[in-house]
């Protein structure tokens, strides 16, 4: 990555993160930072697995998966002229593994959708998003 400021965003493959890579995308651009998008793919019994997708890595059939989510974000990425990478992260705990990935690799900022899923505490927004609001280091966008 480089210098400017680097923006981490959770990315499903939904209207809500698609929205929240497009202001990524304008942040990126306006401190000559770079984004990161991150697709965790909940895997109950999968707690320290990550990787950075190239189309030349060997891939397992679970990350096939989440190639196919970040597709879209990918030819966004590309189209915008920003840096950027994409990661996949399996995991139990997904917010969790947004929040730890956002800390010890220096992010300054995170990007996500809200999808307003039940529960009271999510009512307004989602669980994953109302956690990592609660817990985060550094700003989070909700878009």
């Amino acid at each position: 990555m480089q210098d400017g400021m680097k923006v981490l965003v959770a990315y499903d493959g939904s209207t809500e993160a698609h929205n929240a890579l497009v202001q990524a995308v304008d942040l990126a651009k306006k401190f000559n930072g770079a984004v990161t998008a991150l697709n965790v793919y909940y895997d109950p019994g999968e707690s320290q697995y990550s990787a950075t997708l190239t189309e030349t890595e060997g891939i397992a059939p679970r990350d096939e998966g989440s190639i196919r989510i970040l597709r879209p974000a990918k030819d966004y990425l590309e189209e915008s002229k920003v840096k950027y990478e994409l990661k996949t992260f399996r995991s139990s705990n997904v917010p969790k593994t947004i929040l730890d990935i956002a800390e010890k690799e220096g992010y300054g900022c995170i990007a996500l959708g809200s999808r307003g899923l039940g529960g009271a505490r999510a009512w307004l927004l989602g669980s994953v998003s109302s956690r990592v609001i609660a817990e985060s280091t550094c700003p989070v966008i909700v878009v």
